[in-house]
């Protein structure tokens, strides 16, 4: 009973192939098919047995135009077949159904669709202006005026927020663009300043230890001399290592939680934090893993999961930090092989330079839950961590 009812929450929480609210909201104004179906439900027992079969017709074809795009054409053009008979057959007033139909407009994938979706929709008007002259009921027809230009309207309101939200993702992608080329170049300019600065101090001290080596038993005072300039020139390259890292934009721990909540948020997908890593004196070096691994984390969790609600934990022990991203989505199985999976591979090998460890867990169905365990390396001083 339980997987029956998550089943179902799952269905009713999905969304369009091509993105939108969850077919929840397009089940939800189904309610407004009560309007024909007791009007219908008023006429003669004779008119009632093809009136009904064709309501069950145009809610199927609704709910598949829905799910696929596809079949999403079709179902309008059963739509608009639909309506004029009811309008022709019954009353005018079954011409408001047209706002189911401006729905699947609207959703339709490209130009040339929607445009014979249009044409059909304005065949239909100029069926109904036709057969409402012959029959003397014009009047009865300009009172529904205000509702064919909203039918009319509703799929250009669709088109234009849909090409809106294109553009929004053209953009982003743009900066994301933007930001991976920002990204190299720093890691040629870090390159660079190392070959450059420590790779020369580095082969100073290795040929200066080795000729340290070599004095060390027949020249011992100008040994201990070289030994000292090793030791200055270690210094030195320590300074120059010091001041590359402080130049760098480094991602943190805490910058990428704040962008986690604005990512998740923007994707409808509540966000519910366990623990604050501000109160932990992480090291540059810890705080730049932990930043980027729950960065990719974020990412699957948006791009994969198709989840609803995203939980993260933070938790440190004397001995370890420990970071848990769980998700409520579809999870995945082990053995698949995709995007996602390369994340975890990027992850385990940046965390393999830390020694640390990366838990995963999931199936088909049931979330799933990433966790991240790095060891607190403690000072002899006990002043803080490394």
């Amino acid at each position: 009973m339980q997987k029956k009812l998550h089943a179902l929450r799952r269905f009713i929480m999905k969304r369009p192939p091509e993105g939108g609210p969850p077919i929840f909201f397009m089940l939800l104004w189904l309610v407004y098919i009560l309007f024909p179906i007791t009007a219908l439900s008023e006429r003669p027992a004779e008119e009632q047995w093809l009136g009904f079969p064709l309501i069950l017709l145009f809610i199927v074809s609704y709910i598949a135009g829905h799910m696929s795009k596809y079949l999403r054409i079709w179902a309008v053009f059963v739509h608009l077949l639909i309506i004029a008979y009811f309008s022709w057959r019954y009353n005018e007033n079954f011409i408001y159904m047209g706002f189911f139909t401006a729905s699947l407009i609207g959703m339709l994938p490209n130009l040339r669709q929607i445009g014979f979706a249009l044409s059909g929709e304005l065949l239909l008007f100029g069926f109904e202006v036709w057969h409402y002259e012959a029959m003397n009921h014009m009047e009865a027809l300009l009172e529904l005026l205000p509702a064919i230009v909203a039918i009319l309207l509703v799929p250009f309101v669709m088109f234009i927020g849909r090409r809106s939200k294109l553009l929004r993702a053209q953009l982003e992608l743009a900066n994301d663009e933007i930001s991976r080329l920002s990204k190299q170049e720093e890691r040629q300019r870090i390159s660079r300043e190392l070959h450059d600065t420590l790779g020369h101090t580095l082969t100073m001290i290795t040929l200066k230890s080795e000729l340290a080596e070599k004095l060390i038993a027949n020249h011992p005072d100008r040994a201990r001399q070289e030994i000292r300039d090793v030791q200055l020139t270690s210094r030195a390259a320590l300074k120059q290592v010091r001041e590359l890292v402080s130049g760098m934009n480094a991602v943190t721990l805490q910058d990428e939680l704040s962008n986690a909540k604005r990512i998740l948020a923007a994707a409808f997908i509540t966000i519910k934090v366990q623990g604050d890593p501000a109160s932990a004196s992480l090291s540059p070096l810890i705080d730049n893993m932990l930043g980027m691994c729950l960065r990719e984390a974020v990412t699957n969790v948006v791009k994969h999961s198709e989840a609803r609600q995203c939980v993260i934990e933070w938790a440190m022990t004397p001995d370890q930090y420990r970071l848990a991203i769980r998700d409520n989505g579809i999870g995945c199985d082990k053995t698949d092989k995709g995007p996602a999976h390369n994340g975890l591979r990027g992850m385990q090998e940046r965390l393999n330079l830390v020694d640390g460890k990366l838990g995963f867990e999931a199936s088909k169905g049931a979330g799933t839950c990433l966790t991240i365990i790095v060891p607190r390396v403690r000072s002899s001083s006990k002043k803080g961590d490394s």
